[in-house]
């Protein structure tokens, strides 16, 4: 534009700051060919002081020395992020087929959880024989006959002659929750532990969704130290004596077995 149409650049009047991204437009300013109103216009500190850019380019070293650190600083943390992401890269490369087929394993076990999952019993029912009439009149009448839930119990579901720890197992694996009824007597009872064993196992290898526990007769300091191992993911429920608490003990059973989907009235 100077060389075609001999372009004069008016800067007089407009400040502007001295800092050490326009280093390089003072120099230019005093360098430059272009025709300039003036070779000295006024420029800001970063502290504040208002000089004359022909000062600050006659003391370029003098102000502004610390760019130097600041253009080091910038470069080294350039070449430090290249090299981190040029070693992340390798390594990423060099353990592409593991990554690869760890990323394939995951997916593959999501969606076949999702697709074949099908349980044959909503909730198996571990208890102590005494309470069997309680989840007669209580439980089965709320779980199935309300909530059109299926339930496994042993007294009513399982065929006789045949092994009865075989068929626990079996059933246990083919139920999508498990609630363990704990009264005084189930602490001594080594069936009722061994379903316990095969919770832990069917949860642990992601088949079984939830385990629930009801205490019932008892306190929670005399539960059975074996419960301990299941405590980081048992969803526990104290059974009350008062009739009148129920909605709320109904309203947690229905959250921990049906995330809420059905009513507890």
């Amino acid at each position: 534009m100077q060389e075609l149409h001999g372009m004069t650049l008016n800067l007089d009047g407009n400040a502007f700051e001295c800092n050490c991204d326009t280093i390089d437009f003072i120099r230019w300013i005093q360098t430059t060919k272009v025709n300039l109103d003036s070779r000295s216009y006024i420029c800001k500190l970063s502290n504040g002081t208002v000089i004359d850019t022909l000062i600050a380019y006659n003391s370029l070293y003098d102000l502004f020395a610390d760019c130097k650190s600041t253009m080091w600083l910038t470069l080294a943390s350039s070449l430090l992020s290249t090299f981190v992401t040029i070693s992340l890269l390798l390594v990423v490369y060099s353990k592409r087929w593991k990554i690869l087929f760890s990323v394939y394993g995951i997916i593959h076990r999501t969606v076949e959880r999702k697709v074949r999952k099908s349980y044959q019993y909503d909730v198996y029912v571990s208890y102590e024989r005494e309470v069997v009439v309680w989840i007669k009149d209580v439980l089965i009448p709320k779980l199935e006959d309300e909530w059109g839930l299926t339930m496994c119990i042993k007294d009513r579901d399982f065929l006789s002659g045949t092994s009865l720890a075989d068929i626990e197992a079996a059933s246990i694996k083919k139920s999508r929750c498990i609630i363990f009824v704990i009264t005084p007597e189930f602490k001594s009872s080594h069936d009722c532990l061994f379903e316990l064993d095969r919770a832990k196992y069917e949860k642990i290898t992601k088949n079984l969704e939830r385990i629930i526990v009801i205490t019932k007769d008892i306190t929670i300091t005399d539960i059975p130290v074996e419960f301990s191992f299941i405590w980081n993911y048992a969803y526990l429920i104290q059974w009350p004596n008062d009739p009148e608490n129920l909605d709320d003990t109904w309203r947690k059973l229905s959250i921990f077995l049906t995330d809420g989907s059905v009513s507890y009235q």
